[in-house]
């Protein structure tokens, strides 16, 4: 018996030399070929298929539309079709369209390896991550050397964090081909997810030594190295790459990159530049945003960080690291219950998202709900395993508590798993330092440089001269001794330089602006400078926080003159002419301190809560010079007279302070300031206060003439005010 075959049709030939052409690589042939044999056949199968595939190619999806389905008019019947049809809606983002066109192709035919394949890429891009697994899966077991199916399982597999079946997958596309450059750049992804930064470092090498130019892998490249902590080198890599002609979204992750360095090395303003250049080269991208809207949370610009993280969440809902960020600046905004909103919508997104479980548990401390955030933090233990985080959250919960031995054990195991984290080291400092432990606490608090969580705030100066700690003689040498923290702790601390004049030093004192005209007072030094200016030759420096550690200062060690701050004489008198002669006991108030202060919550005051104090028959006087909206109403209405268009600088109010009997301040600069200057000062106290002022104490060993009022309990100003209130009538 003999088979029949088909005479082919001049529209076959003129479709076989399209084909030819088309394999070739020469559309526009190939597109005249198809075109001439549907002028013959306007029914061609074949060349209506392959021209929705060449439209596919060139981009033109609505003519690879048109032409697909007049195949599929033609014959509904072939599996291919529908897979090309899936593969056109998927590059125009119709996934749904796309899913059923693939449903339909493994219809036809359940061994279709590419409509297997490419469903799989649809439902990672919808992050159904476990449908996409199991769809390259079935494409595997039907092809067992697809490379790119091996790799994207591997991506998948890391976004589901099973990293070792990751790496597994990723590896056999390797073994297949050990020249795939995405296989090559995905192992080293996962290798950075696993924290295993040089595997990842060789594996980008291998990628880049292949093909020096691939962009995604340099990229990734310079995220080991800022991981390795080789910061330099990674800002190389992203300067090389930005003086090239990218595209404009590889300029933006560059640039985004580059930011995520500078801020690691805490050039504030240089790494928001290059967070608003990435943005600015892709408005789209929700990454993006949240990288700055994290930045604008780091510098203290709230609201701008709150909008970054808004747009973030309009562009992608589902990115549970925006969701989180937006958190932590309601938090700070003390918008509680909205921030408790924010991570509990980041942790339906990912349940495994431990940052915002962390952070949820953060906010329940803020609320003083402390059993319930222990029980979040044993929650993060469980689902995560140790983790140095959980360990120190929950030893800042017990601080709260007022568990000392607790809180210790807890941030003792967050650094038995890891030695060299920095924010336990910093909290053990706290709190050996508020527990009266001052010696191993100012050991703790040289950590400060390297907690990321304050990097914005303690700025390490890069000194080629050596860090002075107390061991070389200073001798007829120069050393700089220069601010670091807020103004409080710069009037706390420097009482401290006269000590270093008097071993033979000549003393530069750099200072805030402000500080410098009040500081003139301040024996032992050779020359005050605001910081800014130009510095002298110097042969060794020290920042005023580390001094402490250099004298050795133990609670009964600590230099404590009564007096060691005075006021300019000209503005004391300008002063006193202005305030004129008293009648009654003049009593100066602060109430609130900056809002930025990550503690003000904790410390600041309702003006209207003074209203003890205010009936009693007093001269009531404001030392502060700025004031809350919230405030203004009752401070118009009261009998407290405002000062602050007269206060230029801490001069000014160093001399104001002098008019007082008394001042009653909540922990912040003036407190420090009135104190430096031998005024008798109340300084009222959150239940627990920072650490200067130790525990369990009514005086203070750094003050003399320092009463602390403490709250009876936590958020309890009213018990806190009423004892002001009955010592003050006591006066």
């Amino acid at each position: 018996m003999t088979t029949k075959h088909r005479t082919p049709s001049h529209a076959d030939r003129l479709f076989a030399a399209g084909l030819a052409a088309h394999q070739a690589g020469r559309l526009e042939d190939a597109f005249a070929q198809y075109e001439a044999a549907l002028q013959k056949q306007p029914r061609h199968f074949d060349s209506l298929h392959h021209v929705g595939i060449l439209g596919y190619q060139i981009g033109n999806h609505e003519l690879a539309l048109q032409f697909m389905s007049d195949a599929i008019n033609v014959n509904p019947g072939v599996s291919a079709v529908y897979s090309n049809l899936g593969n056109i809606f998927k590059a125009i983002g119709d996934f749904p369209a796309a899913l059923q066109s693939y449903e339909q192709a493994l219809g036809l035919d359940k061994k279709n390896v590419d409509a297997l394949y490419n469903r799989g890429n649809v439902l990672q891009a919808q992050k159904r991550y476990e449908e996409a697994l199991a769809s390259y899966r079935r494409a595997l077991a039907l092809a067992p050397r697809d490379i790119a199916a091996w790799n994207n399982c591997a991506v998948v597999l890391q976004s589901l964090k099973r990293f070792e079946d990751a790496l597994a997958a990723c590896e056999k596309a390797l073994k297949l081909d050990p020249t795939h450059l995405e296989a090559l750049d995905n192992r080293g992804n996962i290798y950075m997810a696993l924290r295993r930064a040089d595997d990842a470092l060789a594996s980008y090498d291998r990628a880049i030594a292949l093909q020096p130019a691939y962009v995604k892998v340099r990229i990734n490249r310079a995220k080991a190295l800022r991981l390795l902590g080789a910061l330099d080198d990674a800002l190389d890599v992203y300067d090389a790459m930005l003086e090239e002609e990218l595209d404009p979204l590889d300029a933006a992750e560059a640039h985004h990159g580059r930011g995520n360095v500078l801020r690691h090395m805490r050039r504030a303003q240089d790494a928001l530049d290059a967070y608003q250049q990435a943005v600015l080269l892709a408005p789209k991208s929700a990454q993006l945003r949240a990288s700055l809207g994290h930045m604008m949370n780091d510098i203290g610009h709230l609201e701008s960080a709150l909008r970054c993280f808004d747009v973030s969440i309009s562009l992608d809902p589902d990115l549970p690291a925006s969701h989180n960020g937006r958190g932590i600046v309601l938090q700070r905004l003390r918008r509680r219950e909205e921030a408790m909103l924010a991570y509990e919508r980041a942790l339906e997104v990912d349940p495994e998202f431990t940052d915002a479980l962390l952070n949820r548990g953060n906010v329940l401390q803020d609320m003083g709900r402390a059993e319930e955030a222990l029980a979040v933090y044993d929650e993060v233990l469980a689902l995560k395993g140790d983790s140095p985080a959980t360990w120190n959250n929950r030893g800042n919960v017990y601080e709260a508590l007022r568990r000392y031995e607790d809180a210790l054990h807890c941030f003792d195991r967050s650094l038995e798993i890891d030695p060299e984290y920095a924010p336990a080291h910093w909290n053990r400092a706290l709190l050996n330092l508020q527990y009266g432990a001052l010696l191993e606490g100012w050991r703790g608090y040289e950590w400060r440089w390297n907690n990321e969580l304050l990097s914005v705030y303690n700025e390490q100066r890069d000194f080629e001269q050596p860090l002075w700690l107390g061991q070389e003689p200073l001798e007829g040498k120069t050393i700089l001794l220069f601010a670091e923290q807020g103004l409080g702790d710069t009037l706390q601390f420097c009482r401290y330089v006269p000590l270093v004049a008097a071993l033979g030093a000549r003393v530069v004192l750099e200072v805030q602006p402000p500080l410098v005209g009040l500081l003139a007072s301040l024996g032992g030094t050779a020359r005050i400078l605001a910081k800014g200016e130009a510095l002298p030759e110097f042969d060794f420096q020290c920042p005023l926080m580390s001094l402490p550690l250099a004298f050795g200062t133990e609670v009964d060690t600590i230099p404590a003159p009564r007096r060691y701050l005075a006021p300019d004489a000209a503005r004391l008198a300008a002063w006193q002419e202005r305030l004129g002669t008293a009648t009654r006991p003049r009593v100066g108030l602060v109430w609130s301190g900056n809002m930025q202060h990550a503690n003000d919550h904790n410390r600041s005051i309702q003006f209207a809560q003074l209203a003890p104090l205010l009936a009693l028959d007093c001269e009531f006087y404001s030392l502060q010079k700025e004031y809350r909206a919230a405030d203004m109403a009752a401070l118009d209405a009261s009998v407290v007279r405002r000062m602050d268009a007269h206060l230029n600088d801490f001069a000014d109010t160093a001399a104001l302070c002098e008019q007082m009997d008394l001042v009653i301040a909540v922990d912040t600069s003036v407190a420090h300031l009135a104190a430096a200057l031998g005024r008798p000062v109340w300084v009222l106290l959150p239940h627990v206060a920072d650490w200067r002022w130790l525990t369990g104490r009514e005086d203070s060993p750094w003050y003399p003439g320092v009463r602390l009022l403490r709250q009876p309990a936590r958020g309890d100003w009213a018990g806190a005010l009423a004892e002001a209130a009955r010592a003050l009538a006591a006066l």
